[in-house]
C-alpha cells in the first residue's frame, strides 16, 4: 500500500527551497527594474529567436529543479520581451509592473483564496468590496454602488454588456435569445465588443457602429438618429457604449450628451475606459 500520508509531489518544495528560489527571483526582478532604462525596449519579435530561448525539445521525461527552471525562464523572458515598463514604451495601454502589485500577486497566489462565495474567502471578499468602494470614492461615484474585480479589460467590459442585456430582458434571453436587441458604440471601440455580442447571443450584426468625428469621438447626432431609426423598424435598443479613452488614440466621447440620449430613450449606458 502506498504511504498516502507522506507521499511527495513533484511540485513540492521545502520551506528552505521556497525561500531560496523566491529570494533569487526577487533579486533578479529588482535588478531588471533597476536597469530597464539602459536596456533596449525590445529585442524584436523574431519567432525563431523565441524558440531558441525556450527550446523546441519534446516533453521531458524528468522534471528540473525549481530554482533552475525559474532562473532559465527569467533569462529567456529578459532577452525576449517587450518591456512595458520601459520609459520609451508608448505602444499600448498596458503599463509596467508595479512592485507592490508583484508582491500582492505573490501573497494572493500563496494564500490562494477561492472567491466563489463569502464563506469560502470572507477576508478576500471584503477586500474586493472595500476596493470597489474606494475606487468609487476616488472618482466621485456613489460609494454604495456595486462592482467586481475582473481579470482584465475584456472580461470587465463583457460583464457590463451582459448586465445591460439582463437589465433589458431579465431571464427571457436565456430561453429565447435576443436577435432583436440593438447595441450602439463608436467605431473606435476595442474588439471586446464583437466578442461580447457573440457570446451573449445577440450577434455582432446587432451592434451598430456609430461614426466618429474628426477627433475620433462618437457622433452623438448619428447615435440619436440610429436609435430612432431602429425603433421604427421594431428593433429593441438597449445599450450604448461610450468611450472614456479609446485604446488607439485615447479619445473621450461626449459622455454627458450620451447620458442624455440614453435617458431620453431608456437605455443602459456603458463606458469603456481603456485609458
Amino acid at each position: 500500500m502506498p504511504d498516502l500520508e507522506h507521499r511527495a509531489s513533484a511540485l513540492d518544495m521545502s520551506p528552505d527551497e521556497f525561500r531560496r528560489a523566491g529570494h533569487a527571483l526577487v533579486d533578479q526582478l529588482a535588478e531588471l527594474w533597476e536597469t530597464v532604462r539602459e536596456r533596449p525596449l525590445t529585442q524584436g519579435d523574431d519567432p525563431e529567436k523565441a524558440w531558441d530561448l525556450i527550446g523546441r525539445g519534446p516533453l521531458p521525461e524528468h522534471g528540473t529543479g525549481p530554482e533552475l527552471v525559474l532562473g532559465e525562464a527569467f533569462e529567456a523572458l529578459k532577452q525576449g520581451s517587450l518591456f512595458n515598463g520601459h520609459p520609451k514604451f508608448f505602444g499600448y495601454i498596458t503599463a509596467g509592473a508595479a512592485p507592490i502589485g508583484v508582491l500582492s500577486d505573490l501573497l494572493a497566489a500563496g494564500i490562494n483564496p477561492n472567491c466563489g462565495g463569502w464563506p469560502l474567502s470572507p477576508v478576500a471578499s471584503a477586500i474586493e468590496l472595500q476596493t470597489v468602494q474606494w475606487i468609487a470614492e476616488l472618482i466621485g461615484f456613489p460609494a454604495d454602488c456595486g462592482g467586481t474585480l475582473c481579470s482584465g479589460g475584456n472580461m470587465a467590459n463583457m460583464l457590463g454588456f451582459w448586465a445591460a442585456r439582463a437589465n433589458a430582458t431579465g431571464a427571457e434571453t436565456r430561453q429565447k435569445g435576443a436577435a432583436d436587441l440593438r447595441a450602439y458604440a463608436p467605431a473606435a471601440t476595442h474588439t471586446w465588443l464583437q466578442k461580447a455580442a457573440d457570446l451573449s447571443g445577440i450577434g455582432s450584426d446587432n451592434v451598430v457602429m456609430v461614426p466618429c468625428d474628426e477627433e475620433e469621438r462618437m457622433d452623438t447626432k448619428a447615435l440619436r438618429n440610429a436609435i430612432v431609426r431602429d425603433k421604427k423598424e421594431d428593433k429593441r435598443p438597449f445599450l450604448v457604449i461610450a468611450s472614456g479613452g479609446t485604446v488607439s488614440t485615447g479619445a473621450v466621447d461626449d459622455l454627458a450628451e450620451v447620458r442624455r440620449i440614453c435617458d431620453e430613450h431608456g437605455l443602459w449606458m456603458h463606458v469603456d475606459g481603456a485609458y
